[in-house]
């Protein structure tokens, strides 16, 4: 059995915080398979590597991602309400910063987010294809999203980049408490979709052979026990993204 693909969350988010460089060189020191970021824009229109659009929760400032310029962003520090107090001020990063640590020694989920207001950001799907050209990392990213229609945008942009449909709870709810997961299966299918991510605690072993059925990848998130990785790994799902990805390495090594 192949193992899965070990994803660090947010790089790493269980051992720096997250979505800092700090995190990547932890998802990269215990060799994930790829590390996973979230990517907002700027006011000037940076690719910006962090998972709220609000800015408070992760550097104690208020005011959304989209109403500063890069600069502006780069005087906060990313670790600011981080629980290791002794850790070193980090700057929040950009896209090109993240391909620039991880080209050639992993791959990269990244998930394209929206503003808070449920918009999207205008041309941000062009941007992300422009810059995973630019590093020539094509075939080593996947991108990632809970918007569908921005998937399909990237699709048509560069038809070569993987995406992957991430759902929600709330996706599942439109079939109802009775759900028949063949019909959940067939509804991804029909948008193009040939890989999904959803919550662990969604991802059912008939939810899974549904989508197996159908010949879509499947990949879980986010999974930080380590009893539930090795079900998963037994289940078959083709990646498995953790908060930890030192424990990613100690229960899905290759000798597994």
């Amino acid at each position: 059995m192949n193992r899965p693909l070990r994803v660090a969350h947010r790089g790493g988010a269980g051992l720096a915080p997250e979505n800092t460089l700090a995190a990547f060189r932890q998802g990269l020191a215990f060799k994930a398979d790829a590390v996973e970021l979230d990517l907002h824009m700027s006011q000037d229109g940076a690719l910006i590597v962090a998972h709220d659009p609000n800015l408070k929760r992760a550097t104690g400032t208020a005011g959304d991602i989209h109403e500063f310029t890069l600069a502006q962003l780069q005087q906060l520090n990313a670790a600011a309400t981080y629980k290791d107090k002794t850790i070193e001020p980090q700057r929040i990063p950009t896209l090109q910063d993240v391909l620039e640590l991880v080209r050639g020694r992993a791959k990269v989920q990244i998930e394209i987010k929206v503003r808070a207001d449920d918009t999207r950001y205008a041309g941000i799907e062009a941007k992300v294809a422009d810059a995973v050209r630019r590093y020539g990392m094509i075939d080593d990213v996947v991108v990632i999203s809970f918007n569908f229609p921005t998937l399909h945008d990237i699709t048509a942009l560069e038809p070569r980049l993987q995406t992957c449909a991430l759902f929600s709870t709330s996706y599942l709810s439109r079939f109802g408490v009775w759900r028949d997961d063949a019909e959940v299966a067939e509804d991804i299918a029909s948008r193009g979709f040939r890989c999904v991510g959803a919550k662990h605690t969604t991802m059912t072993e008939g939810l899974f052979q549904a989508f197996r059925a159908r010949d879509i990848q499947v990949g879980v998130w986010t999974v930080n026990d380590e009893a539930e990785m090795r079900k998963f790994a037994a289940m078959g799902v083709n990646f498995i993204t953790s908060d930890r990805p030192d424990l990613l390495q100690k229960w899905l090594s290759d000798a597994n």
